[in-house]
This record gives structure tokens, C-alpha cells and sequence, in this order.
């Protein structure tokens, strides 16, 4: 097999990867060459997710919502859903908690289950907000 490129070529640290895939439980080691097509495939895939919001952008200046909006729309990227959520107004999230308590006819274990549901992506969403 080929030895990897220098790190040079890269954009993302190759420390910062290797530490990455050390954190789940199945990875005991991590060689060079599986380091360096892991770090270059994600380079290409956020540059890939760049460009695609890019293209829904008037102007050149790129924000969440933009690459957000194209997850949420893409379903190929639904592993990325609750990680980038839209975000939302605080008058948004007030208003969908007013109807909320206004749905109170609910049985409690059904809305106990939705609530905590919907608070948990509001509430990410509401502090990305502030």
C-alpha cells in the first residue's frame, strides 16, 4: 500500500482525527493510512456540505441555517438531523410551547414522551439562537 501524503496537504489535523476515532470503545489503534483516507474523506464531505449550502446563498457569506436547512432537506444527511437542527426564533419556540400547554387533553404518558422530546431540540435550537 502506498504511504500516506504529508499532512501538509491536509486541512485537519490529523491529531485532532486520530483523537476522534480513538474515542469510540471499538478502536484500539488507528494506523497511518486509515488516518489519512479518514481525514481527507471528511475534508471532501464538509466541503461537499459547504458548497451544496453555498448554492442557496445570495451573496457569499455562508451561515448554519444555510448548511442547516440543506440537511434537513437531504436524506441522505439524516444522521445529521438532531446534531444541526434549524434554528429558531425565541417568539418560535414560545409559540410552540403555547400550543403545547394548549394541547393539554393529551393522555400524560403521550405528551410527557413528545415534550421531552421537543424540549430537547428547542432548547438546542433556542441557544444556538442567543
Amino acid at each position: 500500500m502506498a504511504t500516506p501524503k504529508p499532512e501538509k496537504e491536509l486541512h485537519l489535523p490529523l491529531s485532532r482525527v486520530k483523537t476522534i476515532m480513538k474515542s469510540s470503545p471499538d478502536v484500539d489503534a488507528v494506523g497511518p493510512e486509515p488516518l489519512y483516507l479518514v481525514t481527507k474523506v471528511t475534508e471532501l464531505f464538509v466541503t461537499d456540505l459547504a458548497k451544496r449550502a453555498h448554492k442557496n446563498v445570495r451573496g457569499n457569506l455562508l451561515e448554519y441555517k444555510h448548511i442547516a436547512e440543506v440537511v434537513q432537506e437531504d436524506d441522505t444527511l439524516d444522521f445529521l438531523r438532531e446534531i444541526m437542527p434549524r434554528k429558531i426564533t425565541v417568539r418560535q419556540y414560545k409559540e410552540m410551547m403555547a400550543k403545547k400547554n394548549a394541547r393539554g387533553d393529551q393522555s400524560d404518558d403521550e405528551s410527557s414522551e413528545q415534550s421531552s422530546e421537543e424540549e430537547t431540540t428547542e432548547e438546542s435550537s433556542s441557544t444556538e439562537q442567543e
